[in-house]
C-alpha cells in the first residue's frame, strides 16, 4: 500500500485492495507501439476478475510488495507478451477505479512483434492505429477496460 505521494504505509492482499477503495496499491501499464505508431491492444481473457473480454493497454499489472514499477512492467511484458523491451517512462499517476485505486507508472515501449500471448490471460491481440480505434470505440465496436480508458486519454488516444 502506499499513500498518494507513492510512500509505502504498508502491506496488505490483493483481494483487500480490491475491496477498499482507501487503500492505494502499485501498478504498471506499457503502451507497446510498432514503426508505423500502431498501438498493440490486448482483448482480456473470459476468466480475468475484472474486466473480462474487455480491450486493454498492451500490458498492465501489480507491483510486487518487494518489487519496483520498472521489474513489475519488464515482468508483465515477459508474462503476457513473452518479450523483453526497453521501456521508456511515460507518467504517473493514480486511477480511482469504482472499487479500488491504483498507482499508476505509464510506459512506452516499441516492438513489431510476434508476440507470445498468454493463454490464461489474453484472449487475442492486434496492433492498432489511433483513428481506427478511436472510430470502433466510439462505435461500440471495441470495449474498453476501465483502466485502459483512462490510459488511453492521458496518451490522447480517445
Amino acid at each position: 500500500m502506499v499513500d498518494e505521494d507513492d510512500n509505502v504505509i504498508g502491506k496488505t492482499t490483493r483481494g483487500e485492495t480490491y475491496k477498499n477503495k482507501n487503500l492505494i496499491h502499485r501498478s504498471i501499464y506499457v503502451a507497446v507501439f510498432n514503426s508505423k505508431g500502431e498501438l498493440f491492444m490486448q482483448q482480456r481473457s473470459a476468466t480475468k476478475d475484472t474486466d473480462p473480454l474487455c480491450w486493454d493497454i498492451s500490458s498492465s499489472g501489480h507491483v510486487r510488495a518487494s518489487g519496483n514499477y520498472d521489474d513489475a512492467a519488464k515482468r508483465e511484458l515477459e508474462e503476457e507478451l513473452g518479450v523483453d523491451l526497453d521501456l521508456n517512462f511515460i507518467d504517473k499517476f493514480i486511477i480511482y477505479y469504482p472499487h479500488e485505486t491504483e498507482m499508476v507508472s505509464l510506459y512506452r515501449a516499441y516492438s513489431e512483434g510476434p508476440f507470445k500471448l498468454h493463454p490464461e490471460e489474453i484472449k487475442s491481440g492486434r496492433f492498432i492505429n489511433k483513428d481506427t480505434l478511436s472510430k470502433e470505440y466510439k462505435m461500440g465496436f471495441i470495449k474498453l477496460s476501465f483502466g485502459a480508458r483512462v490510459v488511453l486519454q492521458k496518451l490522447n488516444w480517445i
